[in-house]
């Protein structure tokens, strides 16, 4: 199946956003799965999606595999959410608006330049909420995002997941650069007429690896979906 990922998806401005890229494989497996992201992907170039059988999938350019999938139980202990107010009002101190630190203004996920239906408009910025540190915001996502019957769609939900991940370091001046692996699992459905909680925390360390988590809330709470990301952390140099 030959596909390709517009400019409007970008992450980075060279680069397919990695949430949006993993979800055309969560879109295909039922249940958890695993996305790893082995290269940046092109934008505007014609890629194939093949499938591999056994729900695995793997996304090539030419001889180059781009991105591949299978089906993986995720293992994550998700915090509470904070309260719709809280997370609307943690956006303030979200990194999308930091000058620097490695946030791209126009990224799909997170990108503060892109308007509303155009890109998620994730803002996810610290909570006050008790145990282990949180990030959170506020997500509606609207008619552009809505299928015929008013629901979001399994891909969108994950690429709603990516950033926030990023976030939970970047908050923290560790410089999160390029997504490498997911694990997501959609537990419920996901209205477009309707304010959701996001979520993102840090889970841990291992050399330059970064492993976040992150998830959606209902405005009541009710948990929708949930992923434990790895991230590569940014060397600076000079």
């Amino acid at each position: 199946m030959q596909i390709t990922i517009p400019s409007r998806f970008q992450g980075p401005p060279t680069m397919g956003h990695g949430g949006y890229v993993a979800g055309l494989f969560a879109n295909r497996t039922p249940g958890a799965v695993q996305i790893t992201l082995r290269q940046p992907t092109p934008l505007d170039q014609p890629l194939e999606l093949t499938d591999l059988g056994d729900d695995r999938w793997a996304l090539m350019s030419g001889p180059e595999v781009i991105a591949e999938s299978e089906p993986r139980e995720l293992s994550l202990e998700v915090p509470p959410p904070p309260t719709l107010d809280a997370a609307r009002a943690a956006e303030a101190g979200s990194p999308a608006f930091y000058d620097e630190r490695g946030v791209h203004p126009t990224c799909f996920g997170c990108g503060n330049r892109r308007e509303p239906g155009d890109g998620l408009r994730i803002f996810v910025g610290p909570t006050e909420a008790a145990g282990p540190r949180q990030l959170a915001g506020v997500w509606h996502p609207g008619p552009a995002f809505a299928e015929a019957d008013r629901t979001v769609s399994t891909q969108i939900v994950l690429a709603a997941l990516d950033c926030p991940g990023a976030f939970a370091f970047i908050a923290d001046d560790t410089r999160a650069g390029l997504l490498g692996r997911i694990v997501f699992e959609q537990y419920g459905v996901v209205r477009s007429d309707a304010d959701h909680i996001v979520t993102g925390w840090q889970e841990g360390e291992d050399g330059r690896k970064l492993f976040a988590g992150t998830a959606l809330f209902s405005a009541e709470g009710v948990l929708l979906a949930a992923a434990r990301a790895t991230w590569f952390q940014m060397t600076v140099v000079g």
